[in-house]
């Protein structure tokens, strides 16, 4: 049984938005049932990593599309990502680090209500701004952040 399921009152609005919170939740999904299993450090890791990897684009995109819609709230709502990513980040780290402890239940926890909160509470908030909005490919391509090495 999934940790998380999609509702329809989790939806924005913004098909993309929707499509990459479903994908989101779907990631935890994934997350939780590799630990439930005992599926091993390698895959529990690996869930993780995707799972940051893909909040730091989606984070990026909606953040494009609230700077599209005037959104009045958008450094606020900027900071709540970064303070998000960071968290996921550390503890990502430390797992891959050799940590393995850091995922635990109270994780599995942490990030069923940190996304389920944060699009209720926090994203619902930008709804009206963005409902009907698009971003075209130039901007998609022009979200993604390259890592330079």
């Amino acid at each position: 049984m999934p940790l998380i399921e999609w509702r329809d009152s989790y939806g924005v609005g913004v098909d993309l938005i929707d499509a990459d919170h479903k994908l989101l939740v779907s990631l935890i999904n994934q997350l939780y049932e590799a630990h439930e299993d005992g599926q091993g450090t390698e895959m529990v890791g690996s869930a993780l990593n995707v799972l940051i990897e893909y909040t730091e684009t989606h984070f990026s995109r909606e953040e494009l599309l609230l700077e599209k819609g005037a959104y009045p709230e958008l450094a606020e709502h900027r900071e709540e990502h970064r303070r998000l990513t960071q968290k996921v980040r550390d503890i990502t780290e430390r797992y891959n680090a050799g940590d393995t402890a850091v995922c635990d239940d109270a994780l599995i926890v942490f990030l069923k209500d940190w996304l389920t909160d944060h699009i209720l509470g926090v994203d619902m908030k930008y709804k009206s701004y963005v409902q009907g909005l698009t971003l075209t490919p130039a901007e998609l391509l022009g979200s993604f952040h390259l890592d330079e090495e």
